[in-house]
């Protein structure tokens, strides 16, 4: 499996046109709950993953040429779910690495590196 791995990051390097965008979204939620999420982007559906409180899930990708690469997660826990745009090239240019942490208010995204000193939070989507 690591091979694997490896082949497919060292493929992605090879056709990337821009630097390999990583996401790593954490759950912020609270004490004993789960989040559910499920990502897709236009070609490629990535599953459903429990994460559980302070776990991580990361998505590494190559933006295409065009940068319009858009991955959208639909969240869940308890009784809620949302959905939000958690990687959008054209309003996330800079984001070769981000974490993210999601919260009961919204994702929020650190861009220290890149633009802010702190970090950015978003509503959902509606």
């Amino acid at each position: 499996m690591l091979l694997s791995l490896s082949l497919i990051r060292t493929s992605c390097d090879a056709i990337c046109p821009y630097t390999p965008t990583h996401l790593n979204i954490t759950n912020g939620l609270g004490a004993g709950l789960d989040l559910t999420i499920h990502c897709k982007s236009k070609d490629d559906d990535l599953g459903q993953h429990v994460v559980p409180f302070g776990g991580e899930y990361t998505i590494d990708f190559c933006t295409n040429f065009w940068r319009t690469t858009v991955f959208f997660c639909g969240m869940s826990w308890s009784s809620e779910f949302h959905w939000f745009d958690i990687y959008d090239a054209s309003r996330d240019p800079y984001c070769g690495d981000c974490n993210w942490t999601v919260q009961a208010t919204g994702p929020c995204v650190d861009y220290y590196k890149y633009i802010w000193k702190e970090s950015v939070c978003y509503p959902w989507n509606k």
